[in-house]
């Protein structure tokens, strides 16, 4: 009975060492994911990083932009202002050239009454 005591025992240790063997194949396996987990998270940091420079990136440029449009309103907006002062010169202006041309028109029409007045005279004293 001890032999069979020593074979079972044998046969026992063996398949222990048999799973043990296997055990530390799955741990090796395990171990490698791991790692391959591992590795793969500091890719997704790294794009992660990246991303986020990015990011910043665009931000900054839309920040300019925004800058850039609120300049062009200003200007727009002076632009404006300098064309409605403009307009308002023109329509004083042409007020002015109204009343000179009407200015004109009396004088002309004075010069052409005063005219006749002086034919009548002249025709008055030739008459005489």
């Amino acid at each position: 009975m001890g032999a069979i005591s020593n074979e079972m025992i044998w046969q026992a240790i063996k398949e222990l060492a048999e799973q043990l063997q296997q055990t530390n194949g799955q741990v090796q396996q395990l171990g490698q994911q791991v790692q391959q987990t591992n590795e793969q998270v500091q890719q997704l940091g790294q794009q992660v990083q990246h991303l986020n420079s990015q990011v910043q990136q665009l931000n900054h440029q839309v920040q300019q932009t925004h800058e850039q449009v609120d300049q062009l309103a200003k200007q727009v907006q002076q632009t404006n202002e300098q064309l409605n002062q403009l307009s308002q010169q023109v329509a004083d202006m042409d007020k002015r050239i109204t009343d000179v041309a009407n200015g004109q028109n009396i004088l002309v029409e004075e010069l052409f009454e005063n005219k006749k007045e002086i034919k009548r005279v002249k025709t008055a004293l030739n008459l005489y």
